[in-house]
């Protein structure tokens, strides 16, 4: 693990710059003062490290595709409720009703104004101290980043939100009312803008987890593409992509591993992770439950018959070979590399999710079969970003969580070509790169089925997919109904051949509410302290 953030000692100093876990945050009665901190260099430091601290968490990106078609959470969490549309003001639980930091509600934490009020308060109070200007404009610049994303997120899951870029020191000033989301939008796309005109060309190993030109740039294109404005959008993955720091890891699986991160040059924006002092549980939760694990993240069955066959055809397309007996087999090879499917090796033995008994012997307890309490409630477990450890490194395990990397700024020019007409044929060897990447053949032809395929499959579980599914209204049609696991059956421990039943595992029946315009409810303890306050449609 690689690191020029400090994270130890932190704790203190993100007490100077945040306060409680009140949403339109004011100043804490029990602060350090700002007249004995703020005066050295080390100390803006110290402060720049609490900004970083918290900005984002690795669950939240990776495990937002369980409010999707493609996954499912098998605790009452944020996600599910999303996914499922039981979604209410007063839904605040964490995983399995914890507290802890890295899984707590979602819905609460990006309405949280605590980061906003500490990238504020370095703002201003930055500007008395005398360094050097160029490291103190770039220093200012990584936080306006991190104001700017905060509140790119705020946009996405809320729509209009207050939008405060000063410090509120008073209950009067913090009863605020709703700012348009385009307002909104406006400064984001400003602050990015502008922080990328100061912020250096590197990547995320030269950077040592200080944002870079490259996130300021990737992100925007991620928003305006999301905000329609196609032209730029294109124009600024352009920019990214021409960037010579950033280049495809060779290996798709294992880019997401701890293994790859002093060599992984795709990666452009990331939450970066140390032992013991800032760490991450991913692989607790969703190892499987013969390991360890919690096999919390879950694929659906619509996401399974979402891959292409081995040549390039979609299953049902004439000639594709797809058999549904042997579901897993000759299919893109992304689909073994995302998913931990019944019948395949793992770890020394064939994950058996489907029999309680393995060869049915009763003594032979299987603690992987569906049912139980630990295992994988649809039998297909998401292993993207994890492998196989020990418990105690599961628990405090150092990867680093990948924000942005650069295929999306390929799959994002690619569509961006699509609606703009320009460079088309560079679009389809963007695509081609990250096909190839994959073991797949290459597309001959730049399709929106083809962009909207690699954009699902290439950047599953990486936090985007309900975004997407928002922006091309395909909620009605596939956020309704019952979410599916893996198809029954039994299964061979000794040789992983899977014998197929009837019917598929049913996890939950999804119900679409199109009134709330993909929209998360306003919490309701800041609608019950803000009078000026007023809730999304549908709650």
């Amino acid at each position: 693990m690689r690191t020029n953030i400090i994270i130890t000692g932190i704790v203190l100093f993100t007490g100077l710059l945040s306060c409680s876990d009140s949403f339109l945050d004011v100043a804490p009665a029990d602060q350090l003062s700002d007249a004995t901190f703020w005066q050295s260099e080390q100390d803006i430091t110290m402060a720049l490290n609490a900004c970083y601290r918290g900005w984002e968490t690795a669950t939240n990106v990776v495990f937002l595709d369980a409010s999707s078609d493609n996954g499912f959470v098998q605790f009452v969490i944020q996600y599910e409720l999303l996914g499922s549309g039981r979604l209410l003001p007063t839904s605040n639980v964490g995983l399995g009703g914890t507290s802890w930091a890295d899984v707590y509600s979602f819905s609460t934490k990006w309405f949280s104004y605590d980061r906003i009020r500490k990238y504020n308060n370095f703002l201003e109070k930055v500007e008395s101290i005398e360094i050097d200007a160029s490291l103190k404009e770039r220093y200012k610049a990584e936080v306006r980043f991190l104001r700017a994303y905060d509140y790119y997120n705020k946009v996405m899951f809320y729509g209009d939100i207050p939008l405060v870029d000063k410090v509120i020191t008073s209950g009067a000033e913090a009863a605020l009312s709703r700012t348009p989301r385009t307002e909104v939008a406006d400064f984001v796309l400003k602050e990015l803008t502008e922080a990328a005109n100061i912020l250096p060309v590197q990547n995320t190993i030269e950077s040592g987890g200080h944002v870079t030109k490259g996130a300021a740039l990737a992100l925007k294109a991620r928003f305006e593409l999301y905000l329609g404005k196609y032209e730029e959008a294109q124009a600024d993955a352009a920019t990214v992509m021409a960037m010579p720091c950033y280049e495809l890891f060779p290996t798709y699986e294992e880019m997401f591993w701890v293994s790859a991160e002093s060599s992984n040059k795709e990666a452009i924006l990331d939450v970066q992770y140390v032992k013991n002092d800032y760490r991450q549980m991913i692989p607790q939760m969703n190892l499987p439950a013969t390991e360890g694990g919690w096999s919390t993240l879950n694929a659906l069955w619509p996401f399974i018959e979402a891959f292409q066959t081995a040549d390039g055809k979609y299953i049902d397309e004439a000639g594709s070979g797809y058999n549904p007996d042997e579901p897993f087999k000759n299919r893109d090879p992304r689909l073994t590399q995302i998913v931990l499917c019944p019948g395949e090796f793992y770890n020394g033995r064939y994950y058996n999710p489907l029999d309680l008994f393995l060869d049915g012997q009763s003594d032979r307890r299987n603690l992987d079969y569906h049912e139980e309490a630990a295992a994988s409630h649809g039998g297909l477990l998401v292993k993207k970003h994890i492998f196989p450890m020990s418990v105690v490194d599961a628990n405090n395990y150092d990867g680093n969580g990948i924000v942005i990397r650069l295929a999306e700024m390929y799959i994002t020019f690619a569509e961006c070509a699509l609606k703009t007409g320009k460079d088309q044929d560079k679009a389809l060897a963007y695509i081609n790169a990250i096909r190839k990447r994959a073991g797949m053949p290459e597309a001959t032809e730049l399709t929106e089925r083809l962009v909207r395929y690699e954009r699902r499959i290439e950047l599953a579980f990486e936090g985007l997919r309900y975004f997407d599914l928002k922006r091309w209204d395909l909620g009605p049609t596939l956020l309704n109904g019952w979410a599916l696991g893996c198809r029954n059956g039994t299964m061979d421990s000794q040789t992983g051949k899977v014998t197929w039943g009837e019917g598929h595992i049913l996890l939950e029946e999804r119900i679409f509410q199109p009134q709330r315009n993909y929209l998360h409810p306003i919490p309701q303890a800041e609608m019950d302290r803000n009078p000026n306050m007023t809730q999304n449609p549908g709650y």
